[in-house]
Parts: structure tokens; sequence; C-alpha cells
């Protein structure tokens, strides 16, 4: 398994001493899936799992930003098979444990959806994919304790074009050699995740922006040194290769 994150601990997103932040900070979690169908399985099985974190104020009130100025952790996970699907789900379900608790606000887009093939494909129950579910059908609900859940396919009335919010520029690369296609997932998966999160983040009036907002730009300003891949170019020099 490939793991993609600009976090300095990527098991602990909402502590305080966290990169990009570096003080404790109200969080906004946004939560994309990737499924790739196989010849073996009739279900689709979970490829790759993405997680944007973004600040927002604790009061409230809106903070204005930009694809130039945007702090935001992320981490993208990507399976190089089917032997890494039990180790990705372990993470998946860390990672929805962690945000129902401790985010300020979740999102997802259809993620019911994904919720219910994240359970299909995990041979025991996930405590943290079983309990979001139910919570995540009863979102509208105000409840202590947990974050406030947002999904972009039902809750919103602007789209994403609407928001002038772009999900590729021209630093997306034409092709990648074989060895790239891991970063390419990754990105590809951040942003659709970050594009989730400034959705939500405009829609509940955390963020505003004017002009066009471009989440690969943001990405890649963010992620050049961990996106690993030679197919990679970027204003300020090569993106640098990890295994």
């Amino acid at each position: 398994m490939h793991d993609f994150t600009n976090l300095a601990w990527p098991e602990a997103p909402f502590g305080a001493e966290q990169r990009p932040f570096g003080k404790r900070s109200a969080i906004l979690t946004a939560i994309t899936f990737e499924w790739r169908s196989t010849a073996e399985q009739a279900a689709p099985v979970l490829a790759s799992v993405a997680t944007v974190y973004l600040r927002v104020r604790r009061d409230g009130k809106p903070l204005d930003v930009s694809d130039e100025t945007l702090a935001l952790g992320f981490r993208a996970s990507v399976a190089e098979g089917a032997a890494d699907v039990p180790a990705l789900l372990d993470l998946t379900d860390r990672a929805i444990t962690r945000a129902r608790r401790h985010a300020a606000i979740l999102v997802g887009h259809r993620l019911v959806d994904d919720l219910e093939r994240l359970a299909h494909n995990a041979p025991a129950p996930l405590r943290g994919i079983t309990g979001l579910k139910p919570e995540w059908h009863a979102r509208s609900a105000k409840v202590g304790g947990i974050a406030r859940m947002v999904d972009t396919a039902y809750d919103l009335a602007t789209t994403a074009a609407d928001l002038q919010l772009t999900t590729e520029d021209d630093s997306t690369p034409n092709g990648a050699h074989n060895d790239a296609q891991e970063a390419l997932s990754a990105r590809h998966a951040l942003c659709r995740a970050l594009t989730l999160g400034m959705m939500a983040a405009a829609h509940l009036g955390r963020y505003r922006w004017s002009g066009a907002f471009r989440t690969g730009y943001a990405i890649d300003r963010l992620g050049w040194d961990v996106l690993a891949s030679p197919a990679f170019h970027h204003e300020n020099g090569p993106f640098v290769a990890h295994s």
C-alpha cells in the first residue's frame, strides 16, 4: 500500500502540533473513496481512500481563502492489490472513527453508498463504519459530541461549477509511467476530497473566495514533496519520489 501525506502524524490528524496548522484548530474533514472492479469479485473493491483536513474558525465566521494561500492537511492511501485491502479498510475505519468524534465538520458525497460498500468489503464489522451509517442518515439532527455532517450530493444547493471550483489544471500530467499510477490515483482522490470540502465550507459560510479556485493547484502546491511521481513537475521544482 502506498501512503501519501503531508501530516507529521497521519494517525493523529487532530493533534495540536500537526503540519500545516501548528496549533489546535477546528477542522473540517472531507473523505472520498475510489473503487476497483475485478474479474474475481462482482462487487467493487476498495482501491483508495483520501482525507483532506481544512481549518475553520471555531466561532463559525468565514475565512477568506485562495488556492495560493489555503493551508490543508491530507492523506491518501492507495492499494497496490487485493492483499492491501484489509489494511486499507482498517485505516479507513480509524479515520472515520476519529473524524466522527474530533472533526467539527465531516463531509462526504453519497457517503451511505460508500459505507455499504466498505461494510461489504470488510470480513467483520468495523466500529467506525458501522457507527457512522445511522448517524449519516440522521445528519440533519443536531447531536452533541460528534461532527456536523454534510453530504454534498444531497445537502447543497450549489455545484462545484457554481462555486468556480476547478478540479484539474495545467499541472496535471498528460500521461504517466506505470510507476506513477499510485501517485496519480492519490492526486485524483485528493482533488476530489478537497473539492467536496470546499463546497461544504462555502455552503456553511466557513470559507469564501473570489474568482476561480484551482483545487488541483492547491494540492500540487502543498503536496509536491510527497506525491511520488517523476511524471509530475511544478513551478517550484520536481516532485520528490518516496517509497
